[in-house]
């Protein structure tokens, strides 16, 4: 009888993770610091208080309230404090706002409703635009100016009561918050570019503040 061949049977090897691993272990630290996180910032809003008024016993302030107010609509921004309106600002409309748009050829009103009608289309680039286009048009830097004024002459003074027309995008209300809440470098700039490009004012601990609690009012 023949001989029965045996089969060679090969010992299992078990599978070497270690170059895997090594991989792994450097990729995961490549991979945390390439994401991008999201900064979210956050600004303090106290929305409007109705009141019958004070009691007749307490005694009337030495001083009247600043109670400045910025109203916003599709041609400028109207200022009030003390109980009175600013007037218009030399080369503004008569009557008007107290500071009229810088690019008064841009029809804002028009731009901020073609701009909701592609939000809602999906065209969110577009939109874009269309927004950008009309808050460009906004005198921003006399907006500045002007509360840097006031704020000099009443240096305790944290409030700023914002106002806006019913076609006006929440948008143009947070770049005033923006505007109102730090002092710059300089109390006026004659040209945008240099007005977005500036730094702000250190002061104490950290920036120097203008108006950075602001209120949302009711438009009358």
């Amino acid at each position: 009888m023949g001989r029965v061949k045996k089969k060679h049977i090969e010992p299992e090897h078990e599978l070497n993770l270690a170059p895997i691993m090594n991989m792994v272990v450097i990729l995961i630290p490549l991979l945390l610091l390439s994401i991008v996180f999201l900064k979210v910032g956050v600004i303090n809003i106290t929305a409007p208080k109705l009141s019958m008024g004070p009691p007749s016993d307490t005694p009337p302030p030495d001083e009247p309230p600043l109670n400045l107010t910025v109203a916003v609509n599709a041609k400028g921004f109207q200022i009030g404090a003390t109980g009175a309106i600013l007037p218009e600002m030399a080369g503004c409309p008569v009557p008007g706002p107290t500071i009229c748009l810088e690019q008064q050829n841009v029809d804002v009103s028009s731009k901020y409703l073609k701009a909701r009608s592609d939000f809602a289309a999906g065209n969110v680039g577009q939109g874009e635009a269309e927004l950008d286009a009309a808050l460009g048009a906004y005198n921003w830097k006399e907006l500045y100016s002007q509360l840097v004024r006031i704020k000099n002459q009443y240096k305790d003074e944290t409030i700023i009561n914002i106002s806006a027309d019913p076609d006006v995008p929440y948008a143009a209300i947070v770049r005033v918050m923006d505007v109102a809440r730090f002092k710059l470098e300089k109390d006026s700039y004659s040209k945008a570019s240099e007005f977005w490009a500036a730094q702000y004012a250190k002061g104490g601990t950290g920036y120097e503040e203008l108006f950075p609690d602001p209120v949302l009012s009711v438009a009358q």
